[in-house]
């Protein structure tokens, strides 16, 4: 019993990074704007958080990182306004 539900474990931890995984690769950083970003992610089902000083529109504001699970955290730069 005790090795049933350790295998069984091993697996779903193997798929939580299988899902996580697809997270991390299907948000590109950098070479789009954190707008577009953020609709491609919510498009796929996901909850987002923006990570950062949103100090200019999101259009204008580059991805640094992609924080995957439940809600994924989004790290973004904005051009400064000053």
């Amino acid at each position: 019993m005790k090795l049933a539900i350790t295998a069984a474990t091993a697996g779903l931890l193997a798929a939580t990074a299988v899902g996580v995984a697809s997270v991390a690769t299907a948000a590109p950083t950098g070479t789009s704007s954190a707008a577009d970003t953020v609709k491609s992610l919510e498009a796929d089902g996901y909850t987002v958080q923006i990570n950062g000083a949103a100090t200019s529109p999101l259009s204008e504001c580059m991805v640094t990182a992609v924080h995957p699970g439940t809600t994924v955290y989004v790290d973004i730069t904005c051009p400064s306004t000053g």
